[in-house]
């Protein structure tokens, strides 16, 4: 008797214990863990994918601290070979320029990647001119010859608008687009300068107030 009431209480032991292990597998297959909708690694913004506003005329806003600082359009002598454009880098940190343009609309000059302006440094494109690249002398032979009237602009990246000046009249390549951003008044242009005398830039405004026309300083 005693041994047929152990044997019972052993099959009552295996049937709990059978019972709680499919109730454990019952309840872990219904509850589900919640998906975390917050930021994880996986889902944060690409930073170089999130779209820039563009504002009208297609070039971006781009403020830098290069701009064109002179502009020598009518040289004493002959023009061909010794008109220039100067950039110039007014913050204290070096600027990489690799891949940026200056174009009068009709001929452009880019900067070879890699190319950079020291803090406080200033480099001259020779425009129609030929010579070996170096970061304060750039030469473009192939560079048409700028005309009494006419526009020079900067740009990063073929879309970036960094800077722009017209001289001799108005409506000239990308006035559009310059007085869109802000970087230029439509209308508004630089007289033209005596011959000799370059176009100067004091960095007062993104206007023809700010420019006056001095003694040609290249790389100065």
């Amino acid at each position: 008797m005693r041994y047929f009431a152990m044997l019972l209480s052993l099959v009552a032991i295996a049937t709990l214990t059978s019972a709680c292990g499919d109730y454990a597998n019952t309840v872990s297959s219904d509850v589900s863990v919640p998906q975390s909708n917050g930021p994880t690694p996986q889902n944060l913004p690409n930073a170089n994918t999130v779209p820039k506003p563009t504002p009208p005329g297609g070039y971006t806003v781009s403020p830098t601290p290069v701009v064109i600082q002179e502009v020598l359009v009518d040289p004493t002598g002959a023009n061909a070979g010794n008109q220039f454009v100067e950039l110039f880098n007014s913050s204290n940190f070096a600027v990489d320029v690799g891949g940026w343009m200056i174009t009068d609309g009709l001929s452009s000059h880019t900067f070879a990647y890699g190319s950079n302006i020291a803090p406080g440094e200033r480099v001259v494109i020779h425009l129609g001119a030929g010579g070996i690249d170096t970061n304060t002398d750039q030469y473009s032979p192939s560079f048409g010859e700028l005309q009494a009237a006419g526009s020079m602009v900067l740009l990063r990246s073929g879309i970036d608008l960094v800077d722009f000046v017209e001289w001799g009249n108005a409506n000239q390549n990308f006035e559009s687009s310059a007085d869109q951003i802000g970087e230029w008044t439509a209308g508004d242009f630089l007289a033209v300068a005596a011959e000799g005398l370059s176009y100067n830039y004091d960095g007062s405004a993104n206007d023809s107030t700010a420019w006056t026309a001095a003694n040609s300083t290249p790389g100065q």
